[in-house]
């Protein structure tokens, strides 16, 4: 037994030594590391600036196009031309009736082509639709961020309870301790039983027990903190310890404009943006193009690179358009495509009404929830120091003989007792707080 509690000692003391190198992080030091650092948000950052090229690539199909061609063919068959020989004369010798007119076997064509779109509607729309986009791409990213602040909130009071139940499992083994120190001594004058020793050493050894369980526990939360924050798993931090009292927030009801209710609205946004896209492909549409360019004809190809032959057989290929295309029938494919994009807003309406009642539900009951825990705080931390104080008066009585050591251990076990519901009352009051001020919009209360 005793070289439990000097075991229990020195790695008390390798734990405080390390406490001491520990960085201790405050809730909005955590958040704030979470928000530059967490990989996910890396993920909807980068999202964020995919639907931005998207946009910009949108709108350059707005702009004038250029392209170089060069085209050199070889005719295998020499083409020809057909006329009839009135156009010819007599000239030649072929049937008067049809004559043919034989091309060059080699021909070599370069220029440059432009066009500018001057209405296109579908272009237009194309447009919005990428701005509405990028719109729910940013929404994705503050749903992400609070998301994230509330997840970190999380742990970081689970893990401020599981520092205060260690701190009290302290307080507890330095108590029993000094209790079985008192029965080893009464024992050794014969004043107690060698049974009541015994169980003053068990329930000292089930107090280590659980501060074992307890540091691991609190070991895990902070591992989770580690990963939230993308901090190396090396890197020793730690958590400020629970406020005696519970910080209350002002809530407002649910906020408006919360990023899932504007998700979804922007979901119906979206829907209604291509609808407008998809029966845009019904409007016509005017292009403004041309070309400036030559083609040239060789019987051989290296003419091409004699200068007194190749001169005299270039001809111009310029020439400037202005095309109007007029979608007649495309066999209802537009039709159809607006009609199943109808069905998709009639579920994103009915998804939106439904996210609004369950936050209107949520918040109900994180109030009932919160309400309850302040009042169960209350009568926990009276239970407690009423336990206190019976256990100081039954310790008393059994060093003075009175009481027996069954009637101090109940004691002390119903202390324990009220020291684990005070902590979990207060997390849970944390949490609660913590739900109404995410469905209220007043979560960047947490960093102030």
């Amino acid at each position: 037994m005793k070289q439990a509690i000097c075991l229990l000692i020195v790695i008390l003391g390798f734990h405080c030594m390390a406490r001491g190198q520990e960085r201790v992080m405050s809730l909005k030091e955590c958040i704030e590391a979470g928000i530059s650092n967490n990989l996910s948000l890396r993920n909807s950052r980068i999202d964020m600036m995919k639907s931005q090229t998207a946009l910009t690539e949108s709108r350059s199909r707005l702009l004038p196009t250029f392209a170089a061609n060069v085209q050199a063919v070889d005719y295998l068959m020499k083409p020809a031309n057909v006329t009839t020989g009135t156009l010819l004369g007599t000239d030649f010798p072929d049937d008067p009736t049809w004559q043919a007119i034989h091309s060059m076997q080699y021909a070599v064509t370069a220029g440059i082509q432009f066009g500018v779109p001057l209405y296109n509607q579908t272009i237009l729309e194309g447009v919005k639709v990428a701005k509405t986009v990028k719109n729910l791409s940013n929404l994705s990213y503050e749903k992400a961020v609070e998301d994230l602040t509330v997840q970190i909130a999380n742990v970081y009071y689970l893990a401020q309870a599981s520092l205060e139940q260690q701190r009290l499992l302290d307080e507890n083994i330095e108590r029993m301790q000094a209790l079985c120190d008192i029965t080893r001594e009464l024992y050794n004058g014969g004043v107690v039983l060698e049974i009541d020793l015994t169980r003053a050493e068990i329930n000292l050894k089930n107090l280590i027990t659980q501060k074992d369980q307890c540091t691991t526990l609190h070991e895990q939360q902070l591992n989770m903190m580690r990963f939230l924050l993308d901090l190396p798993p090396e890197e020793a931090i730690a958590v400020q310890p629970m406020p005696d009292e519970v910080a209350l927030s002002p809530t407002g009801g649910i906020d408006e404009t919360l990023p899932e209710l504007q998700l979804l609205t922007a979901r119906q946004e979206l829907i209604e943006r291509q609808i407008k896209a998809v029966r845009s492909g019904y409007i016509p549409t005017i292009t403004f193009g041309g070309q400036l360019g030559a083609v040239g004809y060789q019987e051989k190809v290296r003419h091409f690179f004699h200068t007194n032959n190749a001169t005299h057989n270039w001809f111009g290929n310029t020439y400037i358009a202005l095309s109007i295309n007029i979608p007649i029938f495309d066999g209802r494919d537009k039709r159809l495509k607006v009609r199943q994009y109808k069905y998709d807003y009639q579920q994103a309406q009915t998804a939106l009404d439904l996210q609004q009642k369950k936050l209107d539900k949520d918040y109900d009951d994180a109030s009932i929830m919160l309400s309850h825990n302040l009042e169960v705080l209350r009568t926990q931390q009276d239970n407690y120091s009423q336990a206190e104080s019976v256990y100081e008066v039954t310790e008393e009585k059994y060093r003075e003989g009175v009481a027996s050591m069954t009637e101090l251990l109940q004691d002390e076990m119903r202390l324990r007792e009220a020291q684990v519901a005070c902590v979990q009352a207060h997390c849970q009051c944390n949490m609660a707080q913590l739900s109404l001020l995410k469905l209220s919009g007043n979560l960047e209360s947490l960093t102030r």
